[in-house]
């Protein structure tokens, strides 16, 4: 049985709409991920990216999922609609509430439990999050483009991580992009790209939390797909259903 220590971060404005990045220090290597059509079709559509972003957000959702890759097992996130009343660095702000759940077979620890609190402007703009140990902030508001086609590739926002919200001591940076794959004739595949650094701006590990878009907007949450780096062969894949 594989010993894994574990520090995942419900991250849900940098992983956007509430995927899992993940830190497995040690263990065993393996596994695949991505999401999407299995013969995919380049559609000519322009896809709602922002209107969709904003609908899942506002409403939540609850989904399973398994993993795969380094450890085996099953587990669920549940994303509480976004409410009005909170407060972010001082200003008025949407805030977001999320719980993971992760029971796993062959690694250790076996059952893993985390919350984590995102917060957003009236818009539904990310602004930062708080976690266990982790508080993340963006210096300048990300930018979530209001349609996307097949092809695009963009970066979105840098957050710098603390830990805690008074911001004394750095705990890394995280990056996020996104690329638009093809999917069917009607739909798209969202790839937003989470790189993580840590405090001497070393790329950790790269997060590709996986969406389908439909042509009304409409994200469905895919998979997630996270790779250790630095030589690391860990390799951890959440397929949700």
């Amino acid at each position: 049985m594989a010993q894994m220590k574990y520090d995942l971060k419900i991250i849900l404005e940098t992983a956007f709409l509430g995927m899992v990045a993940a830190s497995l220090l040690s263990g065993c290597g393996g596994g695949g991920g991505g999401g999407g059509s299995s013969t995919p079709v380049t559609s000519t559509q322009s896809f709602p990216f922002q209107i969709g972003y904003q609908a899942l957000i506002s409403k939540g959702f609850t989904k399973a999922f398994t993993v795969s890759g380094s450890c085996v097992g099953a587990g669920a996130k549940a994303v509480a609609a976004a409410t009005a009343g909170a407060t972010f660095e001082g200003a008025a702000a949407l805030s977001y509430n999320a719980s993971l759940t992760m029971s796993v077979t062959n690694c250790v620890p076996a059952v893993i439990e985390q919350t984590s609190t995102s917060y957003y402007n009236g818009n539904y703009v990310p602004l930062g999050f708080i976690s266990a140990g982790v508080f993340g902030v963006y210096l300048m508001l990300p930018s979530i483009p209001a349609s996307v086609s097949v092809g695009e590739t963009a970066a979105i926002g840098t957050e710098n991580l603390y830990t805690d919200s008074t911001k004394v001591t750095s705990n890394g940076t995280q990056v996020l992009s996104y690329a638009v794959q093809a999917d069917t004739t009607s739909s798209a595949m969202i790839d937003l790209i989470t790189q993580s650094y840590n405090t001497s701006a070393m790329l950790t590990e790269t997060e590709k939390d996986f969406y389908r878009i439909d042509a009304d907007g409409t994200l469905t949450p895919i998979s997630t797909d996270i790779q250790y780096e630095n030589g690391s062969t860990e390799h951890l894949v959440l397929t949700y259903y």
